[in-house]
């Protein structure tokens, strides 16, 4: 089996944007946070913070799902969501675990969040890593 060699740099890179992931998620600072990520997994993560709240408030269910087309209803989204994450400001206990490469430009991170076992997908686009939750998938 061929495996991959990942080099120091990237790996400090990961580590860092997986610790910045959790950080800005704890401050509430998603505008932080959507540089972390490509576009579609930020939209997603938004869909996956606000389910509760949608859940519950029916004026920002219909506005969370306007958040791909309208930016005046992701910048409220946001707004609401960064102030209702801050007012949580969860703590987690993360541990790096392995680097699982898919090629040359996909990563898998593996880690624990409070002692369960997680993964995050990464993907280079132009040389730069980001959160891509579809990185984990197989290409065609």
């Amino acid at each position: 089996m061929n495996m991959l060699m990942i080099n120091t740099p990237v790996k400090k890179k990961l580590t860092l944007a997986l610790l910045a992931y959790y950080e800005t998620l704890k401050r509430g600072d998603l505008q932080a946070q959507s540089t972390l990520m490509t576009k579609e997994s930020y939209l997603l993560t938004l869909e996956a913070v606000g389910f509760k709240r949608a859940f519950k408030d029916p004026e920002f269910k219909a506005l969370l799902k306007k958040i791909s087309d309208d930016e005046k209803a992701l910048h409220t989204v946001e707004t609401i969501l960064s102030n209702d994450l801050a007012a949580e400001a969860r703590e987690h206990d993360i541990a790096l675990l392995s680097f699982d490469p898919k090629g040359s430009d996909r990563m898998t991170v593996r880690y624990t969040e409070d002692g369960h076992p997680k993964k995050l997908y990464f993907s280079s686009l132009s040389g730069e890593w980001k959160i891509d939750y579809k990185a984990g998938r197989r290409k065609i």
